[in-house]
């Protein structure tokens, strides 16, 4: 298939390019910056110069192949228009083919034991704009809809399990909320990859929970997160890492387990994750191997 990829240059992007290339495909990724366009020439795509907010370069590049896979995401508070507007240039422009969204855990209900996909939060608050994402691309005319939800993505020495390993070693700890024994699903950024590329070539539809199979405790992931730092670990109260750390430290408090199995129905496999010992087992000390 001609694919074109959005965040091609990213984290979960340039993965699934990657893995979209080994499977044979051809990839063109969206590059905002010459450094941008090498990353994605790098990955094997051919590079469209543009951003989120180029709604004609985003329009022609989703009518010009057989497929979007769509990974970008802005920052800041004009994200959900930003991807809105984005989003609807593309499928406007698509008269067929598949186009596969990126959400995220927190669309799903928070539970310590893992939730299938249609088990999801209420539509409100500062995440409800993930429902209405969801909702434009599943109910698109003309072209095949699917959403993934990656929990938290490891791995290749990125993500934001790198960031957290950054930023214990800055502070010269690594903390966790309370007890730590609220649960989150992870997943390695190339099983994550992998499960882009099945979604694309089964013609799945829908909605896709993509996570290894065993949820992590959050005091289990930050005390590997302090080996790997080379920093103690220790508890803190919620509102002091609220007023440290701001709303992500929010969301690292509460439970995001996540149920893979309609994936894993296609075939999908957490062939880095499933008993190798997970998130934790790929946090080595004094090593970036993450």
């Amino acid at each position: 298939m001609d694919v074109f990829v959005t965040g091609a240059s990213g984290y979960i992007g340039s993965a699934v390019t990657r893995a979209l290339v080994a499977r044979g495909h051809s990839v063109r990724g969206l590059a905002r910056s010459d450094t941008a366009e090498k990353l994605v020439r790098e990955a094997g795509a051919e590079p469209v110069r543009g951003g989120l907010a180029d709604a004609p370069v985003l329009a022609a590049a989703a009518a010009a192949g057989d497929a979007v896979v769509h990974t970008a995401a802005g920052s800041g508070d004009d994200r959900p228009a930003t991807d809105a507007a984005a989003v609807r240039a593309m499928l406007a422009a698509m008269t067929a083919g598949a186009f596969i969204a990126t959400s995220g855990a927190p669309r799903a209900r928070s539970s310590r034991e893992p939730v299938v996909e249609h088990d999801t939060a209420d539509p409100s608050g500062p995440l409800a704009w993930l429902a209405d994402a969801e909702d434009r691309v599943l109910t698109a005319a003309r072209v095949r809809g699917a959403v993934v939800r990656p929990p938290i993505v490891y791995g290749r020495g990125g993500g934001p399990v790198a960031g957290l390993v950054d930023r214990a070693r800055a502070d010269g700890v690594a903390r966790y909320v309370g007890d730590g024994q609220n649960r989150w699903s992870a997943v390695h950024v190339d099983d994550l990859a992998e499960a882009y590329a099945l979604i694309l070539e089964t013609g799945a539809t829908g909605v896709f929970h993509c996570a290894d199979a065993v949820p992590v405790t959050m005091a289990d992931l930050v005390t590997a997160i302090g080996a790997a730092a080379g920093v103690p670990v220790a508890s803190w109260a919620l509102a002091e890492a609220l007023a440290v750390h701001g709303p992500l430290a929010g969301h690292l408090a509460v439970d995001a387990a996540l149920d893979a199995g309609r994936l894993r129905g296609l075939g999908w496999t957490s062939r880095t994750g499933d008993g190798s010992g997970g998130i934790c087992g790929h946090l080595v000390p004094n090593e970036r191997s993450l």
